[in-house]
């Protein structure tokens, strides 16, 4: 793995069938409501792969494309037009498991950061902001999810 790569998984437990946290978690209406590095997310293109516009928190703006959209299974992507200070590229998968009456939802995200002195040094730092970042919105999600 390259120095400048962080990956970072998270799973959690929601008390809600799996496709209920596919169609909550995957609508992009809903992503900024639970989803603490969104600011704003919009559907540039569903056919003939999923490709959405975000815009984050620190003014960086990305495009996310589908890979796999297998509802409610997986989906997995990757980044193109990367507006940033610090990342070089990104992507990742989600899994949607049945489990005892519930769904274990599990992110897996790998953020390749531009190869600049500074970041070989912030890289712990980094490595702990994105995955207090990722928990607490999975987090989010669940109490919204588990509410209704």
């Amino acid at each position: 793995m390259n120095k400048y790569t962080l990956d970072i998984k998270h799973a959690i437990f929601i008390k809600k069938p799996r496709e209920q946290v596919w169609d909550f978690t995957q609508d992009y209406g809903n992503r900024p409501i639970w989803d603490y590095t969104i600011k704003d997310a919009y559907v540039i293109e569903t056919h003939p792969h999923k490709i959405i516009r975000f815009k984050t928190t620190g003014n960086t703006t990305m495009t996310f494309v589908y890979k796999q959209d297998e509802r409610p299974y997986k989906t997995s992507l990757a980044t193109s037009e990367i507006h940033s200070m610090i990342i070089d590229s990104a992507g990742g998968s989600w899994t949607y498991e049945v489990v005892n009456g519930g769904t274990n939802w599990t992110q897996r995200n790998t953020i390749q950061f531009k190869q600049k002195p500074l970041i070989a040094f912030l890289l712990p730092i980094l490595r702990w902001m994105f995955n207090k970042q990722i928990c607490r919105s999975m987090n989010k999600a669940k109490r919204i999810l588990e509410a209704n």
